[in-house]
């Protein structure tokens, strides 16, 4: 034990039930470790690590997986994902991940039902999908995607060489990246990371460097929820470098999500001037006029590099700095769902951070509105009503109903 860790009544305070605090606590204990041992081997301050357990600030990404890896157990562990009622439960909203499995597990031996479906037809169902992504409507995703992928599978194995495969790879890879997301949205990070490889494996045959480069995006926000930032930029290095010989406009659109990607990583590893660079230069080549949404979860628009300019010091645990860039953001009303879903979340966080309950309350409840199930599920939401609860102990009737809406008991 440190020499001055000294066990007072006061440190077997813990955050609300449920909140990563507690059970950040609760798995140190089981480490057998004290604070100043857990802060040491997590590179995070004691001081943070007793706030966080004691619910006095929330526990921010970076450090939630900095403390797992240090504990070497999942972030989900930590975060209690997946939320929800149990998947028996045939009116849960996550209730088809189970079929979703099962499509991904019949890769090689495929189940149609019914005739199997052309290019054109996957095209087109797929696209449905992707727009569900956009409003965030999870279950609608989750439910249409193992039809989709059976299909998929059989298209690829039935296809001639040439155009014909890489087209039916290229769609297969397309339905991995959007299986990807509603697996990690729910908080099913084993899923996402086999939808990824499943991704990775689908876009090397289907003739388009950039859908490889796309696949190491989506690869990058995987080790990114796991607090890897070294291996984010690794991956953000290698597309980058496969796509160096297209200049073209659609290159360039996922050059700008990378740099988005890449912004975040460099906060969440405490490099301010550098998070800010790699956001200035995604709003260098959006401002070229290059296409906003050339594949699925590519979104290289003036909107997106708004949001990402406001959440880099919200990662940085800088509630000032965070609220008044939120203030100044120019974002159009048009702005994708799902984005400004995530924006209001972020903001959220930077009240809280800030010390404004009211506001963040009123943030949680513009995300509530514009993207639901995305908010419901979403870790930070979480964490921020528990804190917010936590820190006022007269909680309010509204952030009461609040809390009952995501499933939990303050």
């Amino acid at each position: 034990m440190h020499p001055t860790d000294t066990v007072h009544p006061t440190d077997d305070e813990t955050a609300p039930d449920g909140a990563v605090g507690q059970r950040v606590a609760l798995q140190r204990k089981l480490a057998g470790l004290t604070q100043y041992q857990l802060a040491d081997h997590a590179h995070v301050s004691k001081s943070l690590v007793s706030q966080v357990e004691r619910g006095a600030v929330p526990a921010s990404p970076g450090f939630t997986s900095a403390v797992a890896r240090a504990l070497g157990i999942d972030v989900e562990t930590l975060y209690g994902q997946p939320y929800g009622p149990p998947l028996t439960d045939p009116k849960a909203e996550h209730a088809g991940i189970p079929l979703l499995r099962a499509a991904l597990d019949r890769a090689r031996d495929p189940v149609l039902s019914g005739q199997l479906m052309t290019a054109t037809e996957l095209r087109a169902r797929l696209d449905a999908c992707d727009q569900d992504r956009a409003r965030s409507r999870y279950a609608q995703m989750t439910a249409a995607l193992p039809e989709l992928l059976h299909h998929g599978y059989a298209l690829a194995a039935e296809a001639r060489a040439g155009a014909e495969s890489e087209t039916a790879w290229a769609l297969l890879t397309d339905a991995s990246v959007l299986a990807q997301t509603v697996a990690y949205r729910f908080g099913y990070l084993d899923l996402a990371a086999l939808c990824n490889e499943r991704a990775h494996h689908a876009a090397a045959r289907c003739g388009d460097p950039l859908r490889v480069a796309v696949a190491a995006y989506e690869h990058g926000l995987i080790r990114l929820h796991r607090g890897d930032y070294t291996g984010v930029l690794q991956l953000a290095e290698h597309a980058h470098a496969g796509i160096t010989d297209d200049r073209g406009p659609v290159a360039d659109a996922v050059r700008a999500q990378l740099h988005l990607r890449e912004a975040i990583a460099h906060a969440r590893s405490c490099n301010a001037d550098r998070a800010d660079e790699y956001v200035k230069a995604a709003r260098e080549l959006v401002a070229r006029g290059i296409p906003g949404q050339p594949y699925y979860n590519i979104i290289a628009t003036a909107a997106n590099v708004e949001i990402h300019w406001v959440a880099v010091p919200i990662e940085l645990s800088d509630g000032t700095t965070a609220v008044s860039r939120a203030e100044q953001a120019q974002i159009p009303e048009d702005a994708e769902p799902s984005r400004m879903g995530h924006h209001w979340v972020d903001v959220a966080r930077g009240w809280t951070l800030h010390g404004d309950r009211a506001k963040a309350l009123g943030a949680l409840k513009q995300a509530r509105q514009i993207a639901p199930q995305q908010t419901k599920y979403h870790p930070q939401v979480h964490e921020t009503v528990r804190i917010l609860a936590e820190t006022d102990r007269r909680a309010t009737d509204s952030l009461a109903g609040f809390a009952r809406w995501l499933g939990l008991t303050l």
